[in-house]
């Protein structure tokens, strides 16, 4: 089974598909393998309605007569398509892992208070998986997909877990917030002595090269875990929580109007 995952209406997927197809049969071939049947599944869970049909032969615009006399001539296939709009997860799945992750897949763009008016119904099925361990992992993984995607504070979803009657885990949100940023902060931080040696190079050819990638590292660290601090505080977590995490002062984020 050949697996495309789409979140926005591509005209071009069938071309892609017909491509990865052509490879995969090739390199089959170069195994000396017999040729076998490949099914292009599509997960679909865009804005727009999927309007692109479910066959290759559907993409080309042709008369009812054209079409029967050419259709010999191209290489048509049809795709399993699941489009997550509009669909009853309930009823077509039954794996709870299933239903909670592709329900917050399924509305996630709708607008927060939408969104967060959904979540309850969602989390709680999570009381149905017996191991903790698993479902602890996938909370974490949704909470994390939430934060990304979302400008929801962990105050918020705190509250959320508290109608799903999952109280012992509330403190997932903060850890999961804290872990994002930090992930972020490091991302951050890489960008910031990238471009930091940029314009240190730059500097240096006038000052001193060494001197000036010195100085350009510290300032684009600096610039990056100012930038970090401010979500952070947006996020609602503690200053205190924020200074820990970046290493800097408050001092400094009053000078940089952070705070």
């Amino acid at each position: 089974m050949l697996f495309e995952h789409k979140s926005y209406l591509e005209n071009s997927i069938y071309i892609q598909l017909l491509g990865y197809l052509t490879e995969i049969y090739r390199n089959q071939q170069r195994n000396g393998e017999p040729l076998s049947v490949v099914i292009p599944f599509v997960f679909y869970h865009g804005e727009k309605e999927w309007k692109l049909g479910d066959r290759f032969l559907e993409q080309f615009v042709l008369t009812r007569q054209e079409t029967e006399i050419l259709k010999d001539f191209i290489p048509d296939f049809r795709i399993d398509l699941f489009d997550l709009k509009g669909i009853e997860l309930k009823e077509k799945l039954e794996s709870i892992t299933f239903q909670v992750t592709l329900g917050v897949v399924q509305r996630i763009r709708e607008g927060d208070l939408e969104f967060v008016s959904h979540l309850p119904g969602l989390f709680s099925l999570l009381l149905g998986i017996e191991e903790e361990s698993k479902r602890v992992a996938i909370l974490r993984k949704l909470l994390l997909y939430i934060y990304w995607v979302k400008d929801l504070k962990p105050s918020e979803l705190k509250g959320i877990l508290h109608r799903s009657k999952l109280e012992e885990y509330e403190e997932l949100t903060v850890t999961t917030a804290e872990r994002l940023i930090s992930e972020g902060m490091q991302l951050g931080i890489e960008k910031g002595i990238e471009k930091g040696i940029e314009k240190g190079i730059e500097k240096g050819i006038e000052k001193g090269i060494e001197k000036g990638i010195e100085q350009g590292i510290e300032k684009g660290i600096e610039q990056e875990k100012l930038k970090t601090a401010g979500k952070m505080l947006k996020k609602g977590i503690d200053l205190k929580t924020v200074l820990e995490i970046t290493g800097l002062t408050e001092k400094t984020l009053k000078e940089n109007e952070i705070l």
